[in-house]
C-alpha cells in the first residue's frame, strides 16, 4: 500500500522520511508548494494538490499532520474518497467536532488512527507492563510534565497543543476516564491562548493526575512518574535512550514513630531500541492490512479528547475554576 503524507511541516517531514523508510511513501501534499517540493525531491515521490491525493486509487492512505483546526475536515474528505486514516494529535478542535469527526469514521470501513506517539514508546510499553502486572503495587498517583522554550501556536493553547500524549498516558495507566477535572493556566503571548498550564485528574479509582504544560520553560522536560504502593517507574524522554525509564522499590508505612519512607537504590530497566514513530507508523500499516483497529483509535481519541476539553474549558488567565465530570469512558 502506498501512502500521501499531508502536511510537510515541523512534524509532517519526520513522518514522510518514515513512511519512506518503510518503503510506503507515494506522495506528499502540502499548500506551501515549495515545502511539499522539499519533500517530493528528498524521497523521489509527487507532490501533489489534495484534491489530487485524494482521487489517486493507488493511495490507499493518508496520514494528515497539518494543522490542528485542519484535522477534522481533511480527514472526513479522506474516509468520504475511501482512505484509511492516520491523523495527529489532537484529533480536533473541540470536543463537538472530534465527535462528528468520529460517527462520521463509524459509518465508514476505514482504518482510523490518532497518533499518540508515546503509547508505542518502548519505554512507555515497559512501564505500562509493568504497572498492570502489579509490579509496583497499586498506583497512587501519576504525574506528567511536557515543558520547553519555543513552538509556540497562536490557534491552540498549551494544553490542546502539549498534553494528548500524557493525557494518553495517564488514561492506559488509570485504565478509565477521570471523573473530576481541575485546570488552570495562564496566556502571556498571544491574548486569550494559554502558554502555560497545569491541571489536576481525579478517578474513580483514587488515582490522583497532575499534569504541567507549558512552551515558555527555561528547561526541557517530558516526564511520567507513577507513583504505586511498593514502587515507583520514571519515564524521562530527555535522558539517553539506556536512562529513559527507571523503576524503584520504594514504600511508606505509619510505625508507632509516626510515618516512614524506605527505598532502595533507583535501577534503569532494558528497553528495545526502536524508533517509537516507525512502531507507530508501521502499526498503522499491519491494521491497514489486516483491518484490526489500532491500539489508539478513535474510540481512544475520544477519550483523550474529552479530557482535552474538559481541561481547557476551564483555563482561564485569571483563577482557576473547576468541572464535574459525569462522563465515563466507553
Amino acid at each position: 500500500m502506498r501512502v500521501a503524507v499531508v502536511g510537510c511541516g515541523a512534524w509532517g517531514v519526520n513522518l514522510a522520511r518514515t513512511c519512506a523508510e518503510l518503503g510506503v511513501l507515494g506522495a506528499v501534499v502540502d499548500a506551501d508548494a515549495a515545502a511539499a517540493g522539499r519533500q517530493a525531491t528528498a524521497w523521489g515521490v509527487p507532490a501533489l494538490p489534495l484534491a489530487q491525493a485524494l482521487e489517486d486509487t493507488g493511495l490507499g492512505a493518508v496520514i494528515v499532520a497539518t494543522p490542528a483546526p485542519t484535522h477534522a475536515e481533511i480527514c472526513r474528505r479522506a474516509l468520504d474518497h475511501g482512505k484509511d486514516v492516520f491523523v495527529e494529535k489532537p484529533l480536533a478542535f473541540d470536543l463537538a467536532e472530534a465527535e462528528a469527526l468520529a460517527d462520521h469514521v463509524r459509518r465508514s470501513d476505514r482504518v482510523f488512527m490518532i497518533g499518540h506517539l508515546l503509547r508505542y514508546h518502548p519505554a512507555f510499553e515497559t512501564l505500562l507492563a509493568h504497572v498492570r502486572r502489579g509490579d509496583i503495587g497499586a498506583v497512587r498517583y501519576v504525574t506528567a510534565s511536557r515543558l520547553n522554550l519555543g513552538r509556540i501556536r497562536v490557534h491552540e493553547d498549551a494544553f490542546l497543543s502539549l498534553s494528548p500524549h500524557d493525557v494518553s498516558m495517564t488514561l492506559a495507566v488509570a485504565g478509565e476516564a477521570p471523573d473530576r477535572v481541575e485546570a488552570a493556566g495562564r496566556a502571556f503571548v498571544t491574548p486569550g491562548v494559554v502558554d502555560e498550564a497545569h491541571a489536576d485528574l481525579w478517578f474513580p479509582s483514587g488515582v490522583h493526575a497532575h499534569l504541567a504544560a507549558s512552551w515558555l520553560s527555561p528547561y526541557k522536560e517530558q516526564k511520567l512518574v507513577v507513583v504505586g504502593e511498593t514502587g515507583a517507574l520514571v519515564f524521562d524522554d530527555v535522558r539517553p535512550w539506556p536512562e529513559k525509564l527507571w523503576r524503584r522499590d520504594q514504600a511508606a508505612t505509619m510505625t508507632p514513630a509516626g510515618p516512614v519512607a524506605v527505598g532502595g537504590d533507583p535501577r534503569f530497566l532494558e528497553l528495545a531500541a526502536d524508533s517509537p514513530l516507525t512502531r507507530e507508523i508501521r502499526h498503522f500499516l499491519e491494521c491497514c492490512q489486516s483491518r484490526n483497529a489500532p491500539l489508539t483509535g478513535i474510540d481512544e481519541a475520544l477519550r483523550v479528547q474529552r479530557v482535552l476539553e474538559r481541561a481547557g474549558s476551564l483555563l482561564t488567565t485569571s483563577s482557576p475554576k473547576l468541572l464535574e465530570a459525569t462522563e465515563r469512558a466507553r
